[in-house]
């Protein structure tokens, strides 16, 4: 049915590319990408069935090594910046920051101050009021642990 090599490797191609968005993941198409050079190769350049299939393995290493280094870069930009990444965990941007004790620790829990807003903590050691503390970590986004 498919006698031409040309349309065969394209027609793998589509299908690689196609099968690309049923399977998660984002590597088939460069294959499907190395099956449509196969088809431009081989209509330049008749080539027995091994010699195809050897240049098709060697195209897909160099088409997964490009999407690789695509993907590391693309990635690299789509990070969020340091400063950024506490932006939406209010809590967790208090760590590192010195406090006001607002009131005096019970049970190894007492209030502070952070601008004009209270914030349950948690101490190890007790704490009177008006002491100062230093925001040591965040417990599920609504402790602070100080010391």
């Amino acid at each position: 049915m498919f006698t031409n090599s040309v349309t065969v490797w394209l027609l793998i191609g589509l299908l690689l590319s196609l099968l690309e968005l049923a399977v998660p993941g984002t590597y088939l198409i460069w294959f499907g990408f190395a099956a449509f050079a196969m088809s431009i190769l081989v209509l330049v350049v008749p080539l027995e069935i091994t010699a195809q299939l050897f240049w098709f393995a060697l195209f897909s290493a160099v088409f997964a090594v490009f999407g690789l280094y695509a993907y590391r870069y693309i990635f690299k930009k789509t990070q969020t910046p340091k400063e950024y990444q506490n932006l939406n965990d209010s809590a967790r941007q208090h760590v590192g920051k010195t406090v006001t004790v607002a009131e005096d620790s019970e049970d190894n829990q007492t209030k502070v101050k952070i601008g004009d807003s209270f914030w349950l903590a948690y101490c190890e050691k007790p704490f009177k009021k008006g002491d100062t503390a230093k925001v040591i970590d965040v417990k599920d986004s609504l402790i602070l642990i100080i010391e």
